[in-house]
C-alpha cells in the first residue's frame, strides 16, 4: 500500500545511477500509526525529476525495500524508468508518453506483467508515478483527475472537498484502481482515502503532509 501512494504516488547503492545536480530537493518521512518506516526524496533539475523511496524500518523488515524513479521530459514527450527492489520482489519498468498518450512500455520480469502492460490496453491520458508525485508538489489547487499508470495498473485520484484555515488548505480526495490488479496481492487493496495538507502563502502552495487510509491503516508522509 506504500508505493501506490508514493508513486502518485529509494536508495542505498542506487543513488549514483541517477546522480545529477538538483535545482530543487524536497524530503519527507514515511510513518505508519506513528512508527517511522522510511523516507522519500524528490528532486527536479530542468526537465528531469527523480523520486527516491527507501523503506528500511518496516515491522520485522517484511516490507523493507526501495523504489527509484526518473522521468525526463522534453516538450510533450516524457520518458520514465522505475526500479523497485524489496524483500518480496524486484521490478523494472520503462515507458514513453507523448502529450499524456502512452506510446511504449516495457516491464520485467515477465511474471509481473499484466493485461495493461501494453499501450493499446491503456486509455490515455496517463501520468507516470514520478510525474504524478511532482504534480502533488506543484499544486496550486486541490489535485483532481490524475490518472496514474505504473506499467501494471491505472489508478485515479479524485478531489472530494477542501477545508481552509488561515494559511492552510486540506484537500480531501479518493484514489481507486480503475483497471488492473490491486496492491498488496493477494489482499488486493483497490481504494484509498487521501488527505493532502498544504501551507498556502505568498510563495504559493507547499505540500506539508499526505495521509492515506485503507481500513484501519493510516500512512503518513510528512515533510522533513
Amino acid at each position: 500500500m506504500l508505493l501506490p501512494v508514493l508513486r502518485l504516488l529509494p536508495v542505498i547503492g542506487l543513488g549514483l545511477f541517477f546522480a545529477q545536480p538538483a535545482q530543487a530537493e524536497e524530503r519527507f518521512d514515511v510513518s505508519l500509526a506513528g512508527d517511522h518506516l522510511g523516507r522519500i526524496t524528490h528532486t527536479r533539475s530542468g526537465g528531469t525529476q527523480d523520486l527516491t523511496l527507501l523503506l528500511d524500518s518496516t515491522p520485522f523488515g517484511v516490507f523493507d525495500g526501495s523504489y527509484l524513479g526518473r522521468t525526463v521530459s522534453t516538450g510533450a514527450v516524457a520518458r520514465h524508468s522505475g526500479r523497485t527492489r524489496s524483500t518480496r520482489k524486484s521490478r523494472d519498468v520503462s515507458m514513453r508518453t507523448e502529450g499524456g498518450e502512452l506510446r511504449e512500455v516495457a516491464l520485467t520480469p515477465e511474471a509481473e506483467r499484466t493485461a495493461l502492460t501494453a499501450p493499446a490496453a491503456v486509455i490515455s491520458p496517463v501520468l507516470d508515478p514520478v510525474s504524478a508525485f511532482g504534480r502533488l508538489l506543484e499544486a496550486t489547487s486541490c489535485p483532481d483527475g490524475l490518472r496514474i499508470y505504473d506499467g501494471r495498473r491505472v489508478g485515479v485520484l479524485r478531489a472530494v472537498e477542501e477545508t481552509r484555515e488561515a494559511g492552510r488548505v486540506v484537500c480531501h480526495a479518493g484514489y481507486r484502481i480503475e483497471k488492473g490488479p490491486g496492491y498488496l496481492e493477494p489482499i488486493g487493496v483497490t481504494r484509498l482515502t487521501l488527505e493532502l495538507s498544504y501551507d498556502v502563502g505568498d510563495a504559493g502552495w507547499r505540500l506539508n503532509e499526505l495521509r492515506a487510509r485503507s481500513g484501519i491503516f493510516s500512512l503518513a508522509v510528512g515533510r522533513r
